[in-house]
């Protein structure tokens, strides 16, 4: 079950612009640790809790090696992850001549679930959680120079600022 509890944010949309106004987020009330991930998985097949983690160690080292070479890696169910770069705001040049790497802001990786993965959730039940849970949401994306007048919430310790959809 996934618990949501409501978060406040100002309105960015036309109508409501300025307005702060309360949404539903996801609760995350724990995090499943590396390690804690490696014994269920290993619970659940007739592999050793070591070897799991020393395939999941390997594979992740041949995951990035794979995406610094430039290719996209289908992972099974789980997904694929491609390599993907981002252009340097107002970089567009006339000619593709003049197109180089000096026009590239920073390499990233994309992930793409598979079908299995991104419909894990549909149909999952829903409740609210506790009141006490209601937090100010504040963005975890680039730091702004806080005005003094400005009263700010925090993000709770327990979900990193990530909210779910």
């Amino acid at each position: 079950m996934i618990k949501v509890k409501a978060i406040e944010r100002k309105a960015t949309f036309a109508k409501g612009a300025g307005k702060t106004l309360w949404y539903p987020a996801i609760h995350l009330h724990s995090d499943v640790k590396f390690e804690e991930f490696i014994e269920l998985v290993s619970d659940e097949t007739t592999v050793s809790s070591a070897d799991v983690k020393a395939v999941f160690d390997r594979a992740a080292k041949v995951l990035i090696r794979l995406l610094q070479d430039g290719k996209s890696v289908d992972c099974g169910d789980m997904g694929t992850f491609r390599p993907s770069i981002t252009a340097k705001t107002g970089s567009g040049v006339d000619k593709a001549e003049k197109v180089g790497v000096e026009l590239v802001d920073k390499a990233k990786v994309i992930y793409t679930p598979r079908v299995k993965v991104k419909t894990a959730l549909k149909g999952v039940r829903l409740e609210r959680a506790e009141r006490a849970l209601d937090v100010p949401y504040k963005s975890v994306g680039k730091k702004k120079k806080k005005d003094p007048k400005e009263g700010g919430g925090s993000t709770p310790p327990d979900n990193g600022g990530h909210v779910g959809a």
